[in-house]
């Protein structure tokens, strides 16, 4: 029997989670990817991630913001692997807050994701915003506090009790159909 997956086609997932929701948005993502005959490996990004270029023909990271900031592994995979990343197609799905309402979910709007790819001068084949999971009780002190006041700041929930998935899971869903599609071609 014929495999239905197409190694050829096969796929990095690198994310960076600090709570695990933007790991259940890579898994999604994969998850899509392997109904449509991509195979897909995935792995936590850090400043040592390293993706196989023998292996892996496109890459997915999947990564939020932290107080404004993409996680130093971002960075260093974009350094790191420039030449492969540039020759394969490749998908940045941001995890920010900030992306609760739709216009903020805009790649060119949206400024960690316009500052991070300045900095890194990546230009990946598709770009997605995509708002995350605000979950006061998971958080420490710390965190609370300054996640409470940037959302008094800009107008979202400030309940400590409140746990709110902003996540468009169907919008995870299309996005990574587009990106099994480009796999494919």
């Amino acid at each position: 029997m014929e495999s239905l997956f197409r190694e050829d086609r096969r796929v990095a997932i690198v994310h960076s989670s600090r709570f695990g929701h933007s790991t259940k948005i890579a898994e999604t993502v994969a998850d899509v990817l392997f109904h449509n005959g991509v195979p897909a490996d995935m792995q936590a990004l850090t400043t040592a991630t390293t993706p196989d270029p023998q292996r892996h023909h496109g890459l997915v990271m999947v990564t939020s913001v932290r107080y404004g900031h993409f996680s130093p592994g971002s960075f260093a995979l974009i350094k790191k692997h420039r030449d492969w990343v540039e020759s394969v197609p490749t998908l940045l799905m941001t995890v920010s807050l900030t992306a609760r309402t739709p216009e903020k979910r805009d790649p060119a709007v949206h400024v960690y994701t316009r500052k991070f790819l300045e900095k890194t001068h990546w230009q990946p084949t598709q770009i997605e915003v995509v708002p995350g999971l605000l979950d006061y009780p998971s958080y420490n002190l710390f965190d609370r506090k300054a996640i409470q006041l940037i959302m008094s700041i800009t107008g979202g929930e400030t309940d400590p009790t409140a746990v709110i998935d902003f996540t468009e899971w169907d919008e995870v869903r299309a996005a990574s159909q587009r990106f099994a599609d480009t796999m494919l071609r």
